[in-house]
Parts: C-alpha cells; sequence; structure tokens
C-alpha cells in the first residue's frame, strides 16, 4: 500500500504491518486557480481518500496546465536546465475518482515538504523508482489528512493545519462537473499530468 499522509508530507509505502520506505513529498496549495487544462478554476488542495493505482506512464507529459503548452526541459534548483526526467508516474483513483492527482518526480527538491503543487504528490527523483518498483497496478493507495502523528521517539506531535481544516478528517468530494471536465483533459492528455511547476 502507498500512504500518504498530507500535512506530513510523507508517503510511505507499507507492506502488511511493515513500512519499507518513507519518502519526503510536496502536496497541493491550499488555493484554487484557472487551469486551462481543466478549463475551469480547480482546488489545488490534494484530496484525501482511499483507492488504488489504475494507470503507470512509462512516457509522462509534461503539461503547463495553465497554459496548455508542452514543457521539454526543466530548471533545477541548482540552477542547470536539463530534459525532462523520464521516470515513471503513477495515477491513483481515489474514491472511485481520477483527479488528475498523479504521484511523480519533481526535478525542484527545494519544494519537498510544502504545499507546493497542483494537487498532484511529488517525490524526489531517487524516491520515484523505489514507488514505481513497489506500486504496480492495483496497488491499494490511502490519502489521509491526519494532524496528530507519532514520531521516531514514540511522541505524538500536532502537525501544521495546512489546509485550514481544522483538525477533522476531510473527504472532500470534487463537484461532478469539475471532476468531468478534469477526466476531459485527462483523457486528452493520457500520459500527462494537470501540477506541472516546475517545468518552463
Amino acid at each position: 500500500m502507498i500512504d500518504i499522509n498530507i500535512p506530513e508530507f510523507r508517503l510511505r509505502i507499507v507492506e502488511g504491518r511493515d513500512t519499507l520506505y518513507s519518502f519526503l513529498v510536496r502536496v497541493g496549495r491550499n488555493q484554487k486557480q484557472y487551469l486551462a487544462l481543466a478549463g475551469t478554476i480547480v482546488d489545488l488542495r490534494t484530496r484525501p481518500g482511499e483507492g488504488h493505482i489504475v494507470r503507470i506512464s512509462r512516457h509522462p507529459l509534461f503539461l503547463d496546465p495553465h497554459y496548455g503548452r508542452r514543457f521539454t526541459h526543466t530548471r533545477r534548483d541548482d540552477g542547470r536546465t536539463t530534459l525532462m526526467p523520464v521516470i515513471p508516474w503513477l495515477e491513483p483513483e481515489i474514491d472511485g475518482q481520477r483527479y488528475g492527482q498523479l504521484i511523480h518526480p519533481t526535478t525542484n527538491p527545494k519544494t519537498l515538504g510544502k504545499a507546493y503543487s497542483n494537487g498532484c504528490i511529488g517525490l524526489g527523483e531517487a524516491d520515484a523508482w523505489y514507488q514505481y518498483y513497489y506500486a504496480p497496478v492495483g496497488t491499494r493507495v490511502n490519502f489521509r489528512y491526519s494532524l496528530q502523528v507519532v514520531n521516531s521517539q514514540g511522541d505524538t506531535i500536532q502537525l501544521k493545519d495546512i489546509y485550514n481544516w481544522k483538525g477533522k478528517v476531510q473527504n472532500q468530494r470534487m463537484d461532478k462537473a469539475i471532476a468531468a471536465t478534469l477526466a476531459r483533459a485527462s483523457q486528452n492528455s493520457p500520459n500527462g499530468c494537470l501540477c506541472g511547476s516546475d517545468a518552463e
């Protein structure tokens, strides 16, 4: 199973009762914005819920969600410009919906541990290979919003409420019209993502 705790910025690969790996990730921003690919204003927060991996994109397209143009290069945190990485992306279906909320690598590791994306889960490039290996199609996913966690010393700590959900476990159901629009955008670009913000 892939377990993602949104306010903890943490993705875990879980097998049985064992956590095999734990990676720092970035999540969606706490704002709404018009995205040309969706054709509407979209809530960019990463949505909690349960589901499974329904598709793996081994040759992803990088699309600017604001203008719909394709990216071919990225400017990395170290200032270098390179071709976009060819690392597989995972698409989960959450509570029966495909939101375009993918799990994929970012070439900007400075954004990890932040609410920075347009809804996708971004993780380091090396970490993305681990999650690809351990998460074939059908793998269960759990996107949760847990504000209390236990650290490695066994202490319970309270996380910042990054989406101002006041500690309530939110199962944000997307408006059906918006979900249908995002699904159409995803079908028009079956190997692409609506979240890109690293590319140029």
